[in-house]
């Protein structure tokens, strides 16, 4: 008897997301938003990036793929043109470094595509039961200390999954690909389904060792060291054939089971490595010492100089939103002050690098930048705090984020100075699109019922939360983050991490001590005093909605 499948299951079964462009491209060409079939409009546009935007009631969402984060100048500004046009003005930058557009019609749609495909770009499989957008370093090609060069093998998987079609348009769930080169390991190889991280060995040989099975949502998982060196030239198969693994032996029973994580803890790193050599057809060369590499949260945002003599010059977004504007202006400082390729970068953190600045032009760059409100030397927290869409537009979202992420930050930059690295992180839900269970402080949103005040109904009022996670670290032994503090008010959350930043700094045992090494010695119900403590305090000040 062949196992039960679920209802996402049985509609990919009635009719390939692959399959839904066409229909996708005739809705929008009548318009009619009501005349779109449930199925399509709320899962199978998903596989070209399109989500049904909150309320449901005639907008959508489109990702655009970007893979490696790589960007030219006229990519951004035709993006930055869709923005204007379409979008009401502004996009965010996503975690996984793409660019989403909201406040879309149908009508929207079929135009949005054909300018993508002008340039070269594309929206397909950045949604849905799909390999996802790859992601890499920011810095491949041009940081002077990279193990190699991976941002070709970036755009080479990405290729290859877009060009493979129906061959992996309906595997289990979604599937992520992160690859990189930089001995800081930014592109956190360690959360993704397929992370490849750079290596070198010591015969001098360089490539990549190999983890499988990571992922955050509401049941996080480290992937799984394989313990095996990749060398360059078998990247793109490698990674097809753990799709391919994927595929045909991945949990399609529960929804909930569906991701490649489970297949790996159950059947374990071993029979993962021999289930892609059996695809291969041949064996890989085996590394025990290949195991977690010495990840740390960064994406490399700064002023430094690149490998070739030029200069790369990081912009700091807070937390990822960004104006039609702002993607334009940057993209003309990047054909005004940059030499050779003129790229641009975004990042895993929600923010934009631009590269191949000579030196002598990073003075007036910075100069515009700064004067139109983009400096690139800014407060810390302004790199490395960052937030979903929240319930603003996503359905999945209990709580809003983006704009509360906004008003914490300001206020944070205008009272408390940090000399340490942070990350700091709003999420919405448990799905963890903004990955809290990894962040120093983690967030995700939970309703809070406030029994002293009332509502407009003289009912209990209920107001936006977070749960506050503290102690999570990326690297040889990495760790999720634990619940110290549940139910803060949104309004008083900003206090929670100015007290927790004030109490580190006093309490470090050097300057060489992490927040997490501090967090982890810290007892648990100490440090959940340290966050509720202020918002009890008669004199809180509120940074209300």
């Amino acid at each position: 008897m062949a196992p039960r499948i679920n209802k996402a299951e049985e509609l990919k079964k009635a009719k390939d997301g692959f399959d839904v462009l066409k229909d996708l491209i005739r809705y929008s060409e009548v318009g009619d938003y009501d005349a779109i079939p449930e199925d399509d409009a709320a899962q199978r546009f998903k596989w070209f990036g399109v989500y049904r935007q909150k309320p449901n009631t005639g907008h959508f969402m489109i990702r655009i793929r970007i893979p490696g984060g790589q960007l030219s100048p006229r990519q951004l500004k035709t993006i930055a043109d869709l923005t204007h046009q379409y979008g009401r003005g502004f996009a965010d930058i996503t975690t996984r470094q793409t660019i989403q557009l909201h406040w879309l019609t149908t009508a929207d749609l079929k135009p949005i595509f054909q300018k993508l495909w002008d340039i070269g770009m594309t929206s397909q499989f950045a949604c849905g039961d799909v390999p996802r957008n790859v992601i890499g370093c920011p810095l491949a090609g041009v940081l002077d200390d990279e193990i190699l060069d991976s941002s070709q093998h970036a755009r080479d998987i990405d290729t290859h999954f877009i060009d493979s079609g129906k061959e992996f348009s309906n595997l289990p769930r979604k599937f992520k690909t992160a690859i990189g080169g930089c001995p800081l390991h930014c592109h956190q190889p360690q959360i993704n389904d397929i992370g490849l991280y750079g290596v070198k060995r010591p015969n001098g040989d360089t490539g990549y060792g190999l983890l499988v099975g990571g992922g955050l949502s509401s049941t996080p998982h480290y992937a799984q060291p394989l313990r095996a060196f990749i060398k360059p030239d078998q990247v793109v198969d490698v990674c097809h054939a753990i799709a391919e693994v994927f595929r045909d032996h991945g949990y399609r029973e529960k929804r909930t089971r569906a991701r490649l994580k489970f297949l790996v803890a159950d059947k374990g790193w071993a029979w993962m490595r021999d289930q892609i050599e059996n695809s291969l057809g041949y064996t890989l060369e085996h590394d025990d010492t290949l195991l977690h590499p010495p990840a740390i949260h960064s994406d490399h945002l700064g002023i430094g100089k690149q490998k070739d003599g030029n200069f790369y010059v990081g912009i700091p977004i807070g937390r990822g939103r960004w104006t039609a504007k702002n993607m334009a202006d940057i993209a003309n400082l990047s054909e005004k002050y940059a030499t050779d390729d003129k790229r641009i970068r975004t990042t895993s953190k929600q923010n934009v690098i631009l590269l191949d600045i000579p030196e002598a032009n990073v003075p007036a760059l910075q100069k515009d930048l700064t004067g139109l409100g983009l400096p690139p030397v800014a407060h810390s927290l302004r790199t490395s705090l960052i937030s979903c869409t929240g319930s603003e537009f996503c359905n999945l979202a209990v709580v809003e984020t983006k704009a509360r992420a906004g008003r914490v930050l300001q206020w944070l930059e205008q009272n408390v100075d940090i000399d340490f690295p942070l990350f700091i992180s709003f999420t919405g839900c448990p799905n963890a699109c903004a990955q809290y269970q990894i962040a120093d402080i983690g967030l995700t949103g939970i309703p809070v019922v406030l029994k002293d005040k009332k509502d407009a109904n003289g009912k209990p009022l209920k107001v936006d939360g977070f749960k506050v996670l503290l102690g999570a670290g990326l690297g040889i032994d990495p760790k999720f983050n634990e619940l110290i503090a549940k139910k803060i008010p949104g309004d008083l959350i900003h206090l929670a991490i100015k007290n927790l930043i004030d109490t580190f700094k006093s309490e470090r045992i050097d300057e060489d001590e992490t927040f997490q090494s501090w967090t982890t010695r810290s007892e648990p119900e100490y440090l959940q005093t340290l966050i509720t403590d202020p918002t009890e305090a008669q004199n809180a000040t509120m940074l209300p909605a």
